[in-house]
């Protein structure tokens, strides 16, 4: 079957339209399947509690059963990020509101001596995360996964929405 001239260019553009829905549906599939191995992934996971992240400029290490007594919440983040920095000022104000609230600040997709001295948190542990971010197969940061005084975890989050790192975690801490 031939195509006609005039009938050429309405063609193409149906085929253009049909090929953009296709890679668009595509796409939130395949980040929506990401997620939910995500989710899995830490609801699944024996060592999740235990696995030992290396303290940056120590040589401790921690790991989320150490903190175990308090709330504690483990933050993917990068430093070039500014997503992860509004998480991070978010989860600091959080802290400051509650005593009890340990925060493991976990670098990934970044080199060590991007972390200045001067620490912006200085009340936060921050560790070496690539490795534990690849583990849990991570889709994206920030990320934080919420604990409960027992090491259980309570809730996790991928990506930054304005008052996701403060507002909707009060409500756990408060609990």
């Amino acid at each position: 079957m031939r195509l006609e001239q005039k009938q050429f260019v309405p063609f193409m553009i149906a085929v253009a339209v049909i090929t953009m829905i296709v890679i668009v549906l595509s796409s939130f599939n395949f980040t929506n399947k990401q997620h939910e191995r995500f989710v899995e992934n830490v609801a699944e996971s024996d060592s999740l509690t235990i696995m030992k992240m290396r303290v940056i400029g120590a040589q401790d290490s921690v790991s989320i059963v150490e903190l175990k007594g308090q709330k504690s919440i483990l933050v993917f983040w990068a430093s070039w990020s500014d997503k992860s920095t509004a998480m991070l000022n978010e989860i600091q104000l959080l802290q400051r509101d509650s005593d009890s609230l340990h925060v493991i600040a976990a670098m990934v997709k970044d080199a060590e001596e991007s972390l200045e001295d001067e620490r912006e948190y200085p009340n936060f542990i921050y560790t070496d995360g690539a490795h534990f971010f690849n583990y849990l197969k991570v889709p994206g940061f920030p990320t934080y996964i919420l604990f409960d005084e027992e090491s259980n975890v309570l809730k996790s989050n991928i990506g930054y929405e304005k008052g996701i790192g403060h507002d909707s975690l009060k409500v756990f801490l408060n609990e």
